[in-house]
C-alpha cells in the first residue's frame, strides 16, 4: 500500500447543544465577525440563539444573507466586499451546503485582492484564508472537511466546482437542535443525498482504509436514520444519527471524493433550479445499479446496512436486494422516481453532461466516464 498521509486541522464539535461551544474557539480572539446566512433561518430562531451566544461574549458581528435566488458566485462578491470593507477577521457560515460553500469562498478571498471571477478562470487564492466556523442546517455536505464547494458562475449559470487550502475549516458545528423544521419528505430527500455521496466516496477509486470505516458507517447511520424519520419523523434520535452520518461522510470523503450523483445534482441545481436533494433523491437507486457493475463486491458489502441478505445470493444479488429495498423506501415517502417529474427537458440536460463532467472529483470514479457515459446515465434516471 502506498504511504498515507491525512490531516484534518478543524475542530469539530458534535452533539445536542454543541452550537453554545462555538465562542470558545475563539476565547480572547476576534471582537467582530461576519456571518454568512440562510436568509430563511431568521423564522427558524437558530440564527438567533447563534447571535445571542457570540454577542454575549462580545464578538459584534456583521450579517449578510443577501443569498436568495441569485447566482451563488454573486453572492461571495458582495460578502468579500463586506468583509474586506469591516475588517472582519472571522467568517461564519449557518445553513444550508449553498451557505456554507459561499462562506467557505469568503474565508479564501478576503485577506486577498482577487476576485471571485478569476478564481473561477483558474486564479486560485493563495494567502492563508481567513479563520472560518461552519454550522450546517442540513444532513450533508460531501466537501465540509475537504476545502471543496461548488458555486454558481453569475456569468454562465453553470456549477463550477473549486477547491480552497485544505484545513480552510477552522470549525465545524453539528447540533441536532439546528436541522429542525424541515418536513419529514424534505428530511428524507437530504439524508438521501447525504447517503448517496457516501457510497459515492466508498466505491470511489480514491477510496482507502480510512475512508471505508468512516463511509460505511455513514451509511448505516443515514439507513438508519431515514427510516426512523419514514416512521417517526419527529424522532430526535434520527437527527443525532444524521450529524454524527454527515460528520462520518465529510470525514470520509476528505480521504476519498463524490462521483457521479453529486456532479449531476451540483450541475442541474445550478442551471435549473431544482433542489439538489430532491434530484439526489431520484438518482439513488439507478447510482447504485450503475456502481454494484463497476464495483459489485463494494456495494454487495453496504447491503447488509439497507435490508437482509442471504449470503448464497452472491455479490450481484446482495447488490439487486439493496437497490430494490431502497426503493421500496422511496415509495413509501411518494418521492418522484425520474428526473422528467421536475418539468426538465432532456435536450437541455446535455449541458448539465458537460457541467458535470468538469468538476475535477470525476477524475476518481470506479470507472472512466466520458460526457456520452454521463449523458446516458442522465437518460437512464430521465
Amino acid at each position: 500500500m502506498a504511504d498515507f498521509r491525512f490531516h484534518v486541522p478543524a475542530d469539530c464539535f458534535i452533539g445536542q447543544d454543541a452550537l453554545y461551544k462555538l465562542p470558545l474557539l475563539f476565547e480572547g480572539g476576534p471582537d467582530r465577525a461576519l456571518l454568512v446566512t440562510d436568509p430563511g433561518l431568521a423564522e427558524a430562531k437558530i440564527s438567533e440563539r447563534l447571535v445571542a451566544v457570540l454577542e454575549g461574549r462580545g464578538i459584534q458581528l456583521i450579517s449578510f444573507d443577501d443569498i436568495g435566488e441569485r447566482p451563488s458566485s454573486a453572492s461571495v462578491e458582495d460578502a468579500v466586499a463586506l468583509a474586506r470593507g469591516s475588517r472582519a477577521p472571522l467568517i461564519i457560515g449557518i445553513g444550508g451546503i449553498r451557505t456554507l460553500h459561499i462562506a467557505k469562498a469568503v474565508a479564501a478571498l478576503t485577506p486577498g485582492v482577487g476576485t471571485m471571477d478569476r478564481w473561477m478562470d483558474g486564479d486560485a487564492p493563495v494567502r492563508q484564508p481567513l479563520p472560518l466556523a461552519l454550522v450546517p442546517t442540513s444532513y450533508r455536505d460531501p466537501f465540509l472537511l475537504s476545502g471543496g464547494l461548488v458555486l454558481t458562475d453569475a456569468r454562465t449559470g453553470g456549477a463550477v466546482f473549486l477547491q480552497a487550502r485544505r484545513g480552510v475549516e477552522t470549525a465545524v458545528v453539528l447540533d441536532p437542535n439546528t436541522l429542525t423544521g424541515l418536513s419529514a419528505k424534505s428530511a428524507s430527500a437530504a439524508l438521501l443525498d447525504g447517503l448517496m455521496s457516501a457510497i459515492e466516496g466508498f466505491a470511489s477509486a480514491r477510496d482507502g482504509f480510512l475512508s471505508d470505516m468512516a463511509l460505511r458507517e455513514a451509511v448505516g447511520l443515514y439507513i438508519h436514520a431515514l427510516d426512523v424519520t419514514i416512521k417517526r419523523p419527529e424522532d430526535p434520535q434520527a437527527r443525532m444519527d444524521a450529524v454524527r452520518a454527515c460528520f462520518l461522510a465529510g470525514l470520509g470523503l476528505a480521504s476519498s471524493a463524490p462521483g457521479l450523483g453529486t456532479a449531476v445534482s451540483y450541475a442541474i441545481n445550478a442551471r435549473w433550479g431544482v433542489p439538489k436533494a430532491n434530484i439526489a433523491a431520484v438518482m439513488v437507486p439507478y447510482l447504485l445499479e450503475t456502481l454494484a457493475q463497476a464495483r459489485p463486491d463494494k456495494i454487495a458489502s453496504l447491503a447488509p446496512l439497507l435490508c437482509e441478505v442471504d449470503p448464497a445470493e452472491g455479490a450481484a444479488g446482495a447488490a439487486a436486494r439493496a437497490i430494490e429495498s431502497l426503493r421500496t423506501r422511496l415509495g413509501l415517502l411518494k418521492i418522484p422516481s425520474r428526473l422528467k417529474d421536475f418539468d426538465l427537458a432532456l435536450e437541455n440536460l446535455v449541458e448539465t453532461a458537460e457541467s458535470a463532467r468538469r468538476f475535477d472529483f470525476m477524475n476518481f470514479l470506479p470507472r472512466t466516464m466520458t460526457v456520452d457515459d454521463v449523458f446516458d446515465f442522465i437518460k437512464t434516471v430521465y
